[in-house]
């Protein structure tokens, strides 16, 4: 079968799990034998030519008729009130956070001042979003329908798969003109991202497209709990479908300076903001530091609360244990999980989380929140509820003062981890196209 995929973020162009999500996605159902075409906003010339099966919505050109039909589209959705489609090629940057990157020195102490300026200049409504994203989407929504009637026109295609909420007017408005079947593959949601508080426009676009969908796709079954209690999505509807991860070549082995040696390193690696829990991390630290002062904290990562959360480090006094080394890519997040004694991810609301499973690839035992869609595929794994930092403290404490109980689960986590290939995530995406796609088993 030939599939035409929209999603925002990919390899190289990564700001979080979604790009890994992807690619994994991706590189499982081709290796089964089916031929995807996969929409990204942008991609440099020689980057599309790759991977054959990537396609760039930058410098499509919008025909009269196009327009027409995607406008009339656009008129029946309630929460469209953004300005029309443009005419001329699209470069959509659909980059929704505007991360600040430090770059590999990290943070220069000299600079920080002005580094936290620009991060909190970067954050203009909940979830630390870019204030032009709307604007995005919409370019993107007039692109990538553009190259999907292309598609489906050179070869006919037999679904369309659209990944997270910045791909879902796009390919509402693709599935409507192709006739095709649609299925939405939700990694996230706005209540995972912002709770209550979250952006309601971006509510209203996440609702109507899994309303609109054939068939949802939810990472976990968190996340299909959520969709049918937060957003009226019949039960029927949805398949849970977690991720996987691709097994390491060889296991990372980095040295860590013999003038630290001594020391525990407790380690945060995702984006700085709310729905990750960093400020419980940092609250937690403190009680560790009563208890094991020679503990060493790394935050990495990028998002609207790094601010706040360096602030909060220096007002209890922990300036001197707590490191922010800023967003982190390939070999140094190999790196970092390798060195680390504990990685530990609090989040609020985590509807799967690829970054245990990464973290225990490179050796390091994982501590994770209740409110994670990944302690359902890793029972032996550390667990707390986010809001008990106490609780998470002490269970920090005794995993670094009893390194036998930190082995023993994470031997048993690597074992559960064999279990979570991305051939299993395929085989669960083609069950879910056959419930609106006949020959999806064919």
């Amino acid at each position: 079968m030939r599939v035409l995929m929209l999603g925002w973020e990919f390899p190289p162009h990564i700001s979080g799990g979604l790009g890994t999500a992807c690619y994994g996605i991706t590189k499982g159902l081709m290796d089964m034998g089916t031929e995807i075409v996969f929409i990204l906003p942008s991609l440099k010339e020689k980057e599309a030519g790759q991977d054959t099966f990537l396609r760039s919505a930058s410098g499509v050109s919008l025909t009269r008729g196009l327009k027409q039909a995607v406008e009339r589209i656009r008129r029946e959705w309630e929460y469209r009130d953004l300005p029309g489609l443009e005419t001329r090629p699209v470069a959509a940057n659909l980059n929704p956070y505007g991360q600040v990157d430090f770059g590999r020195r990290g943070i220069d102490p000299e600079l920080l001042d002005a580094s936290l300026q620009n991060v909190e200049e970067v954050s203009h409504f909940h979830g630390g979003y870019k204030k032009d994203l709307m604007d995005e989407v919409e370019r993107f929504s007039a692109a990538a329908t553009a190259v999907v009637l292309e598609e489906h026109k050179k070869r006919p295609a037999d679904v369309i798969h659209a990944h997270d909420w910045m791909t879902y007017p796009a390919a509402i408005a693709a599935s409507r003109l192709c006739g095709l079947p649609l299925v939405l593959h939700v990694h996230a949601t706005e209540y995972d991202r912002c709770g209550e508080i979250g952006y309601d426009k971006i509510y209203r676009i996440e609702q109507e497209g899994l309303h609109a969908a054939d068939h949802v796709i939810a990472v976990s079954k968190r996340t299909r709990q959520i969709a049918i209690e937060r957003y009226g999505v019949p039960p029927e509807k949805i398949s849970v479908v977690y991720n996987g991860v691709f097994p390491l070549a060889h296991q990372p082995d980095f040295k860590v300076p013999d003038l630290v040696r001594h020391e525990k390193r407790v380690l945060f690696m995702a984006r700085v903001a709310m729905q990750k829990g960093p400020d419980y991390f940092v609250e937690a630290a403190r009680h560790v530091l009563d208890a094991l002062p020679d503990t060493r904290f790394i935050l990495a990562g990028n998002g609207d609360l790094l601010p706040r959360m360096m602030r909060r480090a220096g007002e209890l006094r922990m300036g001197s244990r707590f490191h922010f080394p800023g967003f982190m890519r390939g070999e140094d997040v190999r790196h970092m999980y390798s060195i680390a004694s504990l990685y530990v991810m609090p989040s609020v609301s985590e509807p799967f989380g690829i970054a245990p499973l990464e973290a225990l690839q490179c050796g390091a035992p994982v501590l994770m929140s209740k409110q994670s869609g990944s302690a359902e595929v890793l029972p032996s794994a550390f667990t707390v509820d986010f809001w008990n930092v106490r609780e998470m403290a002490d269970l920090i404490i005794n995993i670094l003062r009893y390194p036998e109980m930190a082995s023993a689960s994470l031997r048993l986590c690597q074992e559960e981890l064999k279990l979570l290939t991305w051939e299993r995530a395929a085989n669960g995406i083609l069950d879910a196209y056959a419930r609106v796609c006949p020959n999806a088993r064919s």
